[in-house]
């Protein structure tokens, strides 16, 4: 099960990428993050209150925690890939993503089946080729840099959500959410970054990303929750593919034999970390 909820929460988070990266070209990377983050919130209490649960300090401080680090996780993926980095900053980030909560869950005594570990070996290469494009014009170390930032971001928010208990429900994603605002506000108001108002974000962009990020979030932490920690935070990297396949039928972006390649190997994976 945990592999199912982690392919869907990869799909949904592939649209989610695509639409927050198209955002980015009209508005900056943290703008869209700010609003996504402040529409979402309101709906994501509101779930919350509805599934119920009973989170405790620990869980809410590993929510807000990993809300911090997403926030800039997602900064970082926008940045990229408004700014035409993406041959480096998806599939490093992804990549990353999977690896530190495969190694946080394997620290914690997770064990999965030699089978699922073939599988998680594949993914980084899967994840790597299908997000792998000749479209980069930038700095590919900068490209990197966007990249290991992403990544570390997601990876830290993937796992420090999967340890909260399962009887918090959905609370401690809201601390998750409120931190994600908070702290890209804090930085804008620092300077380090500007934040553009509503009326020049393009809204139908920033409210689908906030309904599908949050479906994604939500859809996750069922995951995580459901068995393995390790092949649930697998299974939900997969979203560059997902990406790379909407740029192809949206955009009509050139898909090469090797993206092809990697999208048919992403399959296997999922395949063989589902045969634990």
């Amino acid at each position: 099960m945990e592999v199912l909820l982690g392919g869907l929460a990869s799909i949904v988070y592939g649209v989610a990428d695509f639409i927050g990266g198209e955002a980015s070209r009209k508005v900056n990377a943290a703008t869209v993050v700010a609003w996504s983050g402040a529409f979402s919130l309101p709906l994501l209490l509101v779930v919350a209150v509805a599934v119920g649960g009973e989170a405790t300090t620990a869980d809410y401080a590993l929510g807000f925690t990993a809300g911090a680090l997403g926030s800039i996780g997602l900064v970082m993926l926008f940045a990229g890939l408004a700014q035409g980095r993406a041959a480096a900053v998806a599939p490093v980030s992804a990549a990353l993503g999977a690896i530190v909560p495969v190694v946080v869950a394997v620290t914690a005594g997770d064990r999965p089946s030699p089978w699922a570990w073939v599988g998680v070996a594949l993914a980084i290469p899967a994840i790597a080729l299908s997000a792998w494009s000749d479209d980069d014009t930038g700095s590919t170390r900068l490209g990197l840099r966007y990249g290991v930032a992403a990544g570390l971001g997601f990876g830290g928010f993937s796992s420090l959500i999967g340890l909260t208990s399962d009887g918090s429900g959905l609370l401690p994603l809201v601390a998750a959410r409120g931190a994600l605002v908070l702290v890209v506000l804090a930085v804008g108001a620092l300077g380090v970054w500007k934040l553009s108002g509503f009326a020049t974000t393009p809204r139908r962009m920033v409210l689908s990303n906030s309904v599908l990020d949050v479906t994604a979030n939500i859809t996750l932490i069922l995951a995580l929750r459901a068995g393995s920690f390790a092949l649930a935070a697998v299974a939900a990297s997969f979203y560059p593919a997902v990406t790379v396949v909407l740029a192809k039928v949206v955009n009509a972006e050139h898909l090469l034999k090797r993206q092809m390649a990697g999208i048919a190997l992403t399959l296997l994976a999922l395949a063989l970390i589902a045969a634990n």
